[in-house]
């Protein structure tokens, strides 16, 4: 009897030492769950999944462990992240407010193993350019738009890197061509985090693929909450799509320019597959008189209630100095705003 007590007790811990394994594979490294940022050094393995089920991708640098990251997958419940190799330069922490780090007001980047061309105040033409993990950063002057971009894209693309706190000026530039930002993560938005900033441009994409942005409040280093992603070019269209999360404090997801110089449009918007993780004013504005066009699908708002926040605003533009501009309200379903609400949930 004694025996079987023993042996009985001996499968009970093989089986708990199972157990908690089976959140990361044999020989990786559990990192962070999913919504957090881990922070790795290299080019490694990624494991995505828990309990024995797993999918992978090949990733440079400190990533944010989300879905978007990895091949399409049915695995339910809290989610991990861990990679493969040595964990000696490797740490973990959330992409929340309190994590958020600061950075000097000069132009810096921090380590990492991306493109040497990662460098804060740079352009990037027909080109892609992949940071790997390291954080840059210029100043940040609060609600002001003469300041710098980080980046300026044209028909270029930009990935795995972050924009520091008290660093993000404003923002990333699109002037040209398809722009795409994939898995870029912003500390703390300044001004904007990335716009197409002027009506000269005209018949751009500005694609934000992944990433987060994190917007503390009025008294943060950018002043009031204002829109993430501001689109002021001509025919030109922003897409936010591979689970782009919004957290702390904002105003708008994005807009369409309400009294640009020279204004006009149309201007399009595509939405599908974002994450509000934020309080927020409103999802959407688009300029009605202009012809503009939003699009959302697949979209989860934290604690999401009929009308709060709304999800897309139909406004008349003005010219710029011209007197204010006209809301119209939400509105759904129209030939401006392209949104059921059963497009939109809540978590």
């Amino acid at each position: 009897m004694r025996s079987k007590i023993v042996m009985g007790l001996l499968a009970l811990a093989m089986s708990a030492g199972v157990h908690a394994a089976t959140d990361y594979p044999s020989g990786y490294t559990k990192c962070v769950k999913e919504g957090e940022t881990c922070s790795m050094s290299g080019t490694r393995s990624v494991a995505f999944g828990k309990s024995g089920t797993f999918v992978y991708a090949t990733l440079t640098g400190s990533f944010t462990c989300q879905a978007s990251l990895f091949p399409s997958n049915s695995i339910s419940g809290t989610r991990w992240c861990s990679y493969s190799g040595s964990s000696t330069s490797s740490s973990a922490s959330s992409s929340s407010s309190s994590s958020q780090s600061s950075s000097s007001s000069s132009s810096s980047s921090s380590s990492g193993s991306g493109s040497s061309k990662c460098v804060a105040g740079a352009s990037f033409t027909n080109e892609t350019v992949d940071c790997g993990g390291k954080t840059v950063g210029l100043s940040c002057k609060g609600d002001d738009e003469g300041q710098p971009a980080v980046f300026t894209l044209n028909n270029a693309t930009v990935k795995n890197m972050r924009i520091a706190a008290n660093g993000g000026s404003d923002g990333i530039h699109c002037v040209g061509g398809n722009c795409v930002l994939e898995n870029v993560v912003w500390e703390d938005i300044c001004e904007d985090a990335a716009s197409i900033p002027s009506v000269k441009y005209t018949d751009v994409t500005m694609h934000i693929k992944g990433g987060s942005a994190y917007n503390s409040a009025s008294s943060g280093v950018g002043g009031k909450p204002d829109k993430i992603f501001q689109n002021n070019g001509v025919r030109a269209t922003v897409k936010v799509t591979n689970g782009f999360t919004a957290l702390g404090e904002h105003g708008k997801l994005s807009r369409s320019c309400g009294d640009c110089t020279s204004n006009s449009g149309p201007r399009y918007f595509v939405i599908d597959g974002a994450k509000i993780d934020a309080k927020i004013g409103s999802i959407l504005g688009v300029n009605r008189n202009y012809g503009d066009k939003a699009t959302i699908r697949n979209l989860q708002i934290k604690g999401y209630k009929s009308g709060s926040p709304t999800v897309c605003e139909e406004w008349k533009g003005i010219q710029k100095g011209s007197g204010s501009t006209e809301k119209y309200g939400e509105f759904w379903n129209t030939q401006y705003c392209d949104v059921s609400k059963s497009d939109v949930t809540s978590f």
